[in-house]
């Protein structure tokens, strides 16, 4: 028997999984209403949740996310039900039921997306991912990196419009149905990485789930006890980078994705200096401007943080505001990562931005 979440357990899962989304992943807080509104309107009061050792060669697993800007999902708010459709879709499509679904990444809705899939089919949920944060492009996964494809993709949209993608190699078929989302309206919700269970443990990064829950415990206990800042440093190893107040938010939605950059002026020990960071959904690159020299300090794969100074609550790219007071961090990305070809698959030359 696994983990059981409950609906207590909400709050802190979504936390977690801001910490750990890089700013992107989709916004927290509206995954939390859908999966508590799953969970109150099924009268479900917990999910499973399989132990990463505990999922068998025999299992078959897909993973369950939501696709596009996470500026344009705040606006276009799913009701629930695409995530299942969508999930069914792809069951349908290889002829195959599923035995578990499982994340496609920690971040944001997309770390509680799998949980609202489970309330509404009964399957228990993998404890693993393909990213262990969140990434903006369907080929940016260990699944991708360690041989394994996305497609088929099951996409569908509010309306029930629903296509399958099944591209000639995971780079197509993230252009395909990206092309799609922007068609849908910016937003898809999405079934893709179709497993067996001895692949799913060979190309997913382990224990992400319980991860995601237990940072977020750690810093509910921590602001509550006026150490945040320790609690972050204990349960992620997250380093501070950073402290300034955000002076300028340039931000674009196009191509199916937020890309900009977000200005902050330093104070404190940081006085005198200027961060840039450059986002494509999420943080991707920190620029540490000082004495007209510029020098990056951190950057892509690694996970770039931005909290609120007085509370340390994560912010994601679309919540950004002028006047904001910010402290950054920088966590380090997981070990999984570590293979032959993950910097050009997740680093800067694959944001083009060396």
């Amino acid at each position: 028997m696994g983990l059981l979440f409950r609906k207590e357990d909400i709050d802190s899962l979504a936390l977690g999984s801001a910490v750990l989304g890089s700013g992107g992943g989709g916004n927290p807080y509206i995954g939390a209403l859908l999966l508590r509104r799953a969970m109150e309107s099924t009268s479900v009061s917990r999910v499973e949740i399989t132990p990463f050792d505990e999922v068998d060669d025999s299992d078959f697993l897909i993973c369950s996310a939501g696709m596009g800007s996470p500026a344009i999902g705040i606006e276009k708010i799913p009701n629930g039900s695409e995530y299942l459709r969508s999930f069914r879709g792809l069951e349908s499509y290889v002829e195959r039921k599923a035995t578990h679904v499982s994340p496609i990444e920690i971040g944001g809705i997309n770390s509680l997306v799998p949980l609202v899939v489970s309330v509404h089919s009964g399957l228990p949920v993998a404890d693993g991912d393909g990213e262990g944060r969140a990434f903006p492009e369907l080929q940016m996964t260990t699944f991708c990196g360690l041989g394994y494809s996305a497609a088929p993709v099951c996409m569908i949209e509010e309306r029930g419009n629903t296509l399958i993608v099944n591209g000639i190699s995971d780079w197509w078929t993230e252009k395909i149905a990206r092309t799609v989302t922007v068609s849908f309206g910016g937003r898809a919700e999405v079934a893709l990485y179709s497993l067996g269970g001895s692949d799913y443990r060979k190309g997913a990064i382990p224990g992400t789930l319980s991860k995601a829950l237990e940072i977020g415990e750690s810093l509910n206990d921590g602001i509550r006890n006026k150490s945040a800042e320790d609690s972050l440093s204990r349960s992620c190893h997250a380093s501070l980078l950073f402290a300034g107040k955000l002076v300028d938010v340039k931000r674009y939605n196009t191509r199916g994705f937020a890309i900009g950059h977000a200005f902050l002026e330093g104070f404190d020990s940081y006085s005198h200096q200027q961060l840039k960071i450059s986002f494509q959904n999420e943080y991707l690159l920190a620029t540490l401007r000082s004495d007209n020299e510029s020098k990056v300090i951190e950057s892509t794969p690694n996970i770039i943080s931005i909290h609120d100074e007085s509370t340390l609550l994560p912010i994601t790219t679309d919540q950004l505001r002028y006047g904001m007071r910010c402290r950054v961090f920088s966590i380090p990305i997981h070990k999984k990562w570590l293979f032959e070809g993950a910097e050009k698959l997740v680093g800067l030359g694959a944001f083009k931005l060396e």
